[in-house]
């Protein structure tokens, strides 16, 4: 049950290594893990369900934003989800017309993480390469169960469930250097459109 992530390394490990050092990438990896198993323990319950996880860098990052949302540049973190999701209250549940999933794990879809953005977004707010990498992760994987932030209620579901994911993560790994919230916390933060 929970769910399973499949890593895809765009970047190259010596990169990824150098970007979050002194973490290791194994560690890197057991947290995301962890971060998404907590996503979908909150969004979704207990279903068995798959994320496809992808850390790259500007080059691929700008040819993705551009292909999919016709923005020029990099961005932190592109969703995209296989499926149509409804939420009632802060669950997400798949939308009637959404068709019959096979048997087995549900996958989700895939959530590409810039590890160059997120380097300097965490550098310009002072806060861990590591964690920044993680809530990117976790802000992608709610785009794949049907989360969104174009309004205030929505946004407030969204930093709900990030809140709560972000406490287990708190308590769990206490040698990442945790700044309390969510990606709508940071001061004068700008959140791409995923």
């Amino acid at each position: 049950m929970g769910c399973s992530v499949t890593f895809h390394d765009r970047i190259g490990h010596e990169r990824l290594a150098a970007a979050i050092a002194p973490q290791e990438v194994a560690e890197l990896h057991d947290l995301l893990t962890t971060a998404l198993a907590e996503v979908t323990r909150v969004a979704l319950g207990a279903d068995p369900v798959e994320v496809e996880l992808t850390l790259c860098g500007d080059t691929e990052m700008t040819h993705l934003n551009f292909d999919h949302m016709g923005e020029r540049g990099p961005t932190d973190v592109l969703a995209f989800p296989l499926h149509e999701w409804l939420i009632d209250g802060l669950r997400s549940r798949l939308a009637d017309d959404d068709g019959v999933s096979p048997p087995g794990r549900l996958l989700l879809g895939d959530v590409v993480v810039d590890v160059d953005q997120a380097v300097r977004q965490a550098v310009e707010g002072g806060w861990n390469q590591t964690e920044e990498i993680a809530l990117l992760a976790i802000h992608g994987t709610l785009h794949l169960l049907g989360h969104d932030h174009d309004e205030v209620d929505d946004e407030e579901k969204m930093r709900t469930v990030e809140h709560t994911v972000t406490s287990a993560l708190h308590r769990k790994y206490r040698d990442v250097r945790w700044h309390s919230g969510s990606l709508f916390d940071r001061a004068g933060r700008v959140l791409s459109r995923t």
